[in-house]
């Protein structure tokens, strides 16, 4: 039995042996084929790193130049409402003249697109080839935009923000929005969407330390025909970092919504 011990031993350790080859063999193939496709991504993303270079560099930190607190068309005209439009923007503004105005972001909820636009305080726009994020300090709101094209939607879940896709439009970036649960309002004073609402907007550089969003709103149900405003922004020194920004804690002085859970 003595002897049989190292013969044993000597049988163990050569299929440990052979196992731990067999391993190193497999994790070597398992690396090379990860190599492989890394590589591959790589060179398919070569060419849309390639574009991006050739577009203007929107990246950095941004505010609005001035506050808006109603959304006007480009030649300063009120948008063309329809009946149903009329109704309820003069219901809003009767009930903002009594405080009794509901506006959502009041309660803490998504001012909607293209009301992010509007708010006050700085945001950052971080361009890579394949996605335009905006991070606003307010709220700390998040828009992540694909570059796929231009907005495909098949019954998506109706959001606050939207849905979003963007594009490149010569020195243009086009961001498309569609997808609302039709609650926001356009702006403070309390312009109307409904859900089938779809937002295009045109972020262009109009100068190195400025920008500004062409947006067109396209709601058949509360505007007569698509219209567009323009909004401004100024650039803000690059060594600048987002606050904290909370506004949960005003819920602690409003009753509950009727679209608040348990409300």
């Amino acid at each position: 039995m003595s002897r049989l011990l190292p013969l044993f031993a000597g049988c163990l350790a050569a299929v440990s042996l052979s196992a731990a080859s067999a391993q190193n063999g497999a994790l070597t193939t398992n690396e090379a084929s990860l190599r492989a496709n890394e590589a591959a991504v790589a060179a398919a993303a070569a060419a849309a790193v390639a574009a991006d270079k050739q577009h203007p560099r929107l990246g950095g930190f941004w505010q609005p130049e001035k506050t808006i607190e109603t959304l006007l068309t480009m030649d300063g005209k009120t948008p063309p409402l329809t009946t149903a439009g009329q109704q309820l923007y003069r219901q809003r503004a009767a009930d903002r003249r009594a405080n009794k105005a509901d506006d959502p972001p009041a309660s803490c909820l998504p001012p909607g697109t293209p009301r992010d636009m509007l708010s006050p305080g700085p945001f950052l726009i971080a361009q890579t080839p394949a996605k335009v994020t905006i991070f606003h300090e307010y709220r700390h709101l998040i828009r992540h935009v694909y570059l796929d094209g231009p907005l495909k939607l098949s019954e998506p879940d109706p959001w606050w923000q939207g849905h979003f896709s963007g594009y490149w439009d010569g020195d243009a970036l086009v961001i498309e929005t569609g997808g609302f649960n039709g609650r926001q309002w356009l702006d403070g004073a309390g312009l109307p969407q409904s859900p089938d609402m779809k937002v295009l907007e045109r972020f262009k550089l109009t100068g190195p330390d400025s920008l500004e969003d062409l947006i067109t709103i396209d709601d058949g149900k509360f505007y007569t025909k698509p219209w567009t405003a323009r909004v401004t922004f100024r650039r803000l020194p690059e060594d600048l970092h987002l606050v904290e920004e909370e506004c949960a804690e005003k819920l602690l002085e409003f009753p509950l919504k009727a679209y608040a859970p348990g409300g």
